[in-house]
């Protein structure tokens, strides 16, 4: 999953869950990959990849379906919440709680047991092709304008962050990784509280632009290398064919996800340890 995607749809599961009154001691986060559910915290987001609730087992807690998708074999004692992802409910499964669909539309089986359905979506839509390309297109453009910005006018802070990045991808990976996982659990706890959502909000508003910093790096970087005259053009051409790739990569199971967030935590922590490109990164050398 996008990272940009995997901080809204978490930020979204917060907010879904300060909504419905939940107060949740401990949360789990389900990502990608395949995971079969035996046990469950007191509340499961589904922000990508398949869950299963295995039969005969039961999962205690409100489950949260931000992407992805959920099946239901076994019972959830608690309430589902479908926010424009897949849930399905087995012949053999059971809801005790209340199904509340936001966006989307549940499969149930014959037999399936769901204690209460409130929709609150009259009717289920699906999102047009023309909008997921417009999106798509619209993000391109946002990253190559930065980067064609800045190769025109700041050309030094792409340097720097572009520097750090080939010249010390395990630091600046290491770096960004332990940054996107603390940032990430803060964000969480921070709008879990309520009181503190709007920072959350900009917290995640932060980590967005660092990522879309470091694509526009990773895209000047590849558009010195195209046989373009003009810095800003090559900039903006290198940084659409990285955003384009990165997205493909999100599309190849589990290895294309590992790739997808190695790139983004080496791009990022560049970023972070330039200081946004405003220093040059220098590693300390050890004594002799």
């Amino acid at each position: 999953m996008n990272p940009i995607e995997l901080a809204l749809s978490l930020v979204l599961a917060v907010l879904l869950i300060a909504a419905f009154g939940a107060e949740p001691a401990t949360l789990q986060v389900v990502a990608d990959g395949s995971h079969e559910l035996q046990s469950a915290p007191d509340a499961l987001v589904v922000a990508g990849g398949n869950a299963t609730v295995t039969t005969n087992e039961s999962v205690d807690g409100s489950v949260y379906v931000v992407g992805g998708s959920l099946a239901v074999n076994g019972t959830v004692a608690g309430d589902v919440v479908q926010v424009g992802a897949n849930v399905s409910v087995g012949s053999g499964g059971a809801v005790t709680g209340t199904l509340r669909v936001l966006a989307g539309d549940p499969v149930l089986a014959d037999g399936a047991n769901v204690k209460r359905i409130e929709r609150l979506e009259p009717t289920a839509t699906d999102r047009s092709p023309v909008a997921a390309v417009a999106t798509r297109v619209l993000r391109w453009l946002v990253v190559a304008a930065l980067a064609a910005g800045f190769a025109r006018r700041r050309p030094d802070l792409l340097d720097n962050v572009g520097e750090a990045a080939t010249d010390h991808p395990v630091v600046s990976g290491v770096v960004g990784a332990l940054t996107g996982a603390t940032a990430l659990a803060l964000v969480v706890f921070m709008a879990l509280t309520l009181v503190l959502i709007p920072v959350s909000l900009l917290g995640v508003l932060a980590g967005i632009v660092c990522v879309v910093y470091a694509y526009a790096v990773f895209g000047y970087l590849l558009g010195r290398r195209l046989p373009v005259d003009r810095p800003g053009l090559a900039a903006a051409a290198g940084s659409v064919v990285v955003v384009a790739a990165i997205d493909l990569l999100g599309r190849v199971p589990l290895l294309g996800g590992v790739l997808q967030l190695a790139l983004t935590a080496v791009g990022v922590g560049a970023v972070l340890v330039t200081y946004l490109g405003f220093g040059r990164f220098e590693p300390a050398e050890l004594p002799a």
